[in-house]
């Protein structure tokens, strides 16, 4: 079993729920996607890491230009946004570990420097500015211009995402992609449109 059938079992398990919910959208639903069950589950949580670093990876390659961190809404983003910044870390330890005396330094040497393998940071955003300490809007110092991948664990009408996306560019962020762990295909994409949105699963591939 891949990752992505792995991950795709472990929500159908974990995190699909049934009852009467109100979503954050402020719509009814008999069915409720509870995605921190797997954000917060040890594997559930490297599977998705994994998997959109894949994504940014693939992303890199195709625009010719780095991703420079990823961040979203808290607290729905926080343990993702976390291991996905640690994740390219760990890999070059392990990667340098493993060449030979020189070997990756060489190789460094040799790719462009804007798109050589490097840390991504993370950052979280809340919904209004905290009313002491920093007063930020935006947890961590990200650069103007960076280009950043915006992360939320579920999709519905994208509301809460385009106010974290909004948040992202009023602080001169660029964004570069949408990712979510399940769209709920409820307006969602089309909220999104205008940006690259990768959900990893759809609602209907889970028989709902």
């Amino acid at each position: 079993m891949d990752a992505r059938d792995r991950l795709k079992a472990l929500i159908a398990e974990k995190c699909v729920l049934r009852g009467d919910f109100v979503l954050a959208s402020g719509q009814r639903s008999d069915v409720f996607f509870d995605c921190k069950r797997v954000t917060l589950d040890p594997e559930g949580l490297h599977l998705i890491a994994g998997m959109i670093l894949d994504l940014i990876d693939d992303l890199v390659r195709r625009d010719g230009r780095p991703i420079d961190a990823i961040g979203g809404p808290t607290i729905g983003a926080d343990p993702v946004v976390g291991h996905v910044a640690g994740l390219p870390w760990e890999r070059a330890r392990a990667g340098d570990a493993a060449a030979r005396p020189g070997r990756a330094a060489r190789a460094r040497a040799k790719a462009p420097r804007d798109l050589a393998p490097r840390p991504l940071r993370g950052f979280l955003v809340r919904k209004a500015t905290k009313d002491h300490g920093t007063g930020r809007v935006i947890e961590n110092d990200i650069l103007k211009g960076s280009r950043v991948v915006i992360f939320e664990d579920v999709v519905t009408t994208g509301g809460s995402t385009l106010e974290a996306i909004a948040r992202a560019e009023e602080a001169g962020l660029e964004v570069a992609a949408v990712v979510t762990v399940v769209d709920r295909e409820q307006g969602g994409d089309a909220s999104l449109a205008r940006y690259r949105y990768h959900p990893l699963f759809k609602k209907s591939e889970f028989g709902l």
